[in-house]
């Protein structure tokens, strides 16, 4: 039994908790921006911004099109469009690669503005989910290192943010109108962007069964099964000029990675070529199950966080550390009925869809197919820890309640 001296003892340290607490409540927003500011000066400098890399070039010609000559057509690049058009009207006005990168930042700080308001409306306004999304996403420092690099990551994430908010707060028409807007704007800028409207549509059949009459639950089925011609052809025109048969066979894993490869231990049953891509990619998942199986599983590991080879100790033990937490915190949030069930929905599908493009693929040598997807992971695992935190300020005010009796017992 705790005497009452070890008691007042204990009672303090949760009354000075209880007013740390209180001063984060009061200050957390100047706090976040003050690491966000920090986070990006970093970042500037450690690699070298504005860093052409990789792609860079193709996109910056593709840009340079753009502003000269108005021509958005650049065969296999039309899939960036988007990211192409954002970098051609810094050189339309006559600025160069470090103007381009300063919008990168720019965009990636109203993302983060979009992100806690977004996190805090679905916590009823608590501000701790909110806050603690922010921190992981503004401190995640392989995420913010997007923004020094003229590709199209920065401003996919940022996008994703923005979809994120836009989604969750619209109600009327122009609500959205405006996620719509900001949907569209993120599929153009990567061939993946699309699965952010994807989740979207989701939300709005989730909202369709719930309120609408069952004529126009009929209708809207109606018009969607009418759609698929379209989404045949688009997805087959977005698969045309992607390698995935052929990466199949290499046994590629992680691109361009030949450390780690897949061998078949049989014969592989490959499509005819002359077969449209989407019935390539079925015929050969149904004609070889097992092989395609375990290579979506090694890339669907890596996809997630975990880490590869080639990562310093350091990195991998903080993989280790924290990832699996963050995981658990985020299935947490899937079953907290007190956030809206549409975005718990949309949250998820965004995930998910991700990592299915990714075992249709392959992973990417460092975090870029990852990273864009890692704020949604951050807003569910902040949503997850929402009881959790409650309980413990509960605790900690039952515990500094107690503190004033404790001190006269003591004396």
């Amino acid at each position: 039994m705790a005497t009452p001296v070890s008691g007042m003892v204990g009672s303090s340290g949760a009354a000075w908790a209880l007013r740390g607490l209180r001063w984060l409540a009061r200050y957390h927003i100047a706090l976040l921006t003050l690491l966000w500011l920090l986070t990006q000066v970093i970042s500037w400098h450690v690699n070298h911004s504005p860093h052409p890399y990789g792609d860079s070039g193709h996109y910056l010609r593709y840009a340079q099109q753009i502003a000269d000559q108005g021509n958005l057509m650049r065969e296999h690049h039309n899939r960036y469009m988007g990211y192409a058009l954002f970098l051609s009207v810094f050189l339309k006005l006559g600025l160069g690669l470090t103007a381009m990168a300063l919008g990168q930042y720019a965009l990636s700080g109203l993302a983060a503005v979009a992100l806690y308001r977004a996190v805090r409306q679905l916590a009823k306004g608590a501000w701790e989910p909110a806050f603690l999304a922010t921190t992981l996403y503004i401190g995640w420092f392989e995420v913010q290192s997007f923004n020094a690099f003229l590709l199209t990551e920065s401003v996919f994430t940022s996008l994703l943010l923005l979809s994120f908010w836009a989604v969750g707060r619209a109600r009327t028409k122009a609500g959205w109108a405006t996620a719509l807007l900001i949907l569209l704007i993120t599929v153009s800028v990567r061939p993946n962007g699309f699965v952010a409207l994807a989740a979207a549509v989701l939300v709005v059949a989730i909202l369709i069964r719930q309120r609408a009459s069952h004529r126009v639950q009929w209708s809207v089925g109606v018009g969607c099964v009418l759609l698929l011609p379209v989404a045949w052809i688009a997805l087959n025109q977005l698969l045309l000029t992607f390698r995935l048969i052929a990466t199949y066979q290499e046994g590629m894993v992680i691109f361009m990675y030949k450390d780690i490869l897949m061998h078949p231990t049989e014969p592989l049953t490959l499509p005819p070529p002359e077969a449209a891509p989407v019935l390539r990619l079925a015929y050969f998942i149904l004609h070889n199950p097992r092989y395609f199986g375990q290579l979506a599983i090694w890339k669907l590991i890596f996809f997630m966080g975990f880490p590869k080879p080639y990562f310093s100790a350091l990195h991998i033990l903080w993989n280790l550390t924290v990832l699996p937490v963050l995981y658990w915190l985020a299935i947490r949030a899937l079953a907290l009925r007190q956030v809206a069930r549409t975005m718990r929905v949309f949250l998820a599908a965004v995930i998910l869809l991700q990592a299915c493009i990714v075992t249709l693929t392959v992973e990417d040598y460092d975090v870029r197919f990852s990273g864009p997807v890692l704020p949604y992971m951050f807003a569910l695992a902040a949503l997850g820890a929402m009881p959790i935190w409650q309980k413990m300020e509960r605790w900690l005010q039952l515990k500094a309640g107690n503190f004033g009796s404790l001190a006269s017992e003591a004396h």
